[in-house]
């Protein structure tokens, strides 16, 4: 309230003769008292808004990951890592029918000798590869055939024979020629593919197979065919 304002409304006031004078004194000095106060309080406002500190709120503590729920992802990911490389190395263990050295592993047909020697005691008849022959292996098949796998100059051979009917030779399917190599022994020289050979003859009741799969030249078979029956 201004002062005039406050003249105004003390003149309409009609006190008792000499209060006005005091009335109008205290009015005044109390109006001074609440115009002084109100800088101060506006003051101390600021200050006590930069004295409060600013409240941390704690953030709830984090629960450790169970320890059999860590030992379950580490084994899903073994597991995980174990299928897949069994995958990718398999097909370099597994071996190819068509291969020199047949595997022996447990439970294999492939039944492993250390000479052609050990064909005489286990199955009542001998077979060798020829003189000159490199990389030579020996193993019996099915417990009934004699196989001696060998390389010849350059060429790889199996060599195979068992007292049993049919082709039992790792060369399938159908002749796409044949050639007569030895009338005494019934022997045939059969071409099945491009490049693969298959020469078989009889003898005393025993089957005798010589195979190539990697393109020998048709003279170079037929000689080691030809060896081969002479030295039966």
């Amino acid at each position: 309230m201004s002062e005039n304002e406050v003249k105004k409304a003390f003149n309409a006031i009609e006190p008792e003769d000499g209060t006005r004078e005091r009335m109008y004194a205290n009015i005044l000095k109390k109006a001074a008292a609440q115009r002084a106060a109100a800088p101060e309080e506006n003051a101390d406002a600021p200050a006590a808004e930069s004295n409060a500190s600013p409240k941390t709120v704690p953030l709830p503590a984090r629960r450790p990951t169970p320890r059999w729920k860590r030992y379950s992802a580490m084994a899903a990911c073994l597991a995980l890592v174990t299928t897949l490389t069994i995958g990718f190395l398999h097909p370099f263990f597994a071996g190819d029918s068509e291969g020199n050295e047949p595997p022996v592993l447990g439970g294999s047909p492939f039944g492993d000798v250390q000479s052609a020697a050990d064909f005489e005691e286990k199955l009542g008849f001998v077979i060798d590869a020829p003189e000159g022959a490199e990389n030579v292996t020996y193993c019996i098949y099915d417990g009934e055939i004699a196989r001696v796998d060998f390389t010849l100059d350059g060429r790889g051979y199996t060599y195979e024979a068992a007292k049993l009917d049919g082709n039992f030779s790792r060369a399938d399917g159908e002749a796409v020629g044949s050639t007569a190599l030895n009338a005494e022994y019934g022997a045939t020289l059969d071409r099945v593919s491009l490049d693969t050979w298959r020469a078989h003859w009889n003898r005393d009741d025993v089957s005798y197979y010589l195979t190539n799969f990697d393109g020998a030249e048709e003279s170079a078979i037929t000689e080691i065919a030809d060896t081969l029956m002479k030295s039966n």
